[in-house]
């Protein structure tokens, strides 16, 4: 991807930052392994989307809600990453 990115170009990364204990095909990639494979590059990362299963049982009752547990980020699972050269 580095190869081929414009010199003013990002790459946008979205993916699980937790593994998923009940399902071993999910397996986070934390900041660190992210930044490995991007050496020499500035990073911009945001915890992002509540945690699915706390997202479907919540909808039905109150998506204001949901919208308040994604903004304290300690449910959201994955990182949203800016990646510059």
């Amino acid at each position: 991807m580095l190869r081929v990115l414009k010199p003013d170009g990002i790459i946008i990364w979205y993916d699980y930052w937790i593994s998923k204990p009940t399902n071993p095909d999910v397996k986070g990639v934390g900041k660190r392994e992210i930044k490995k494979l991007f050496p020499n590059c500035k990073f911009e990362f945001h915890k992002i989307t509540l945690a699915p299963p706390i997202a479907r049982l919540l909808v039905p009752v109150s998506w204001i809600l949901c919208e308040l547990l994604e903004k304290l980020k300690i449910f959201n699972t994955h990182y949203l990453a800016i990646i510059k050269k």
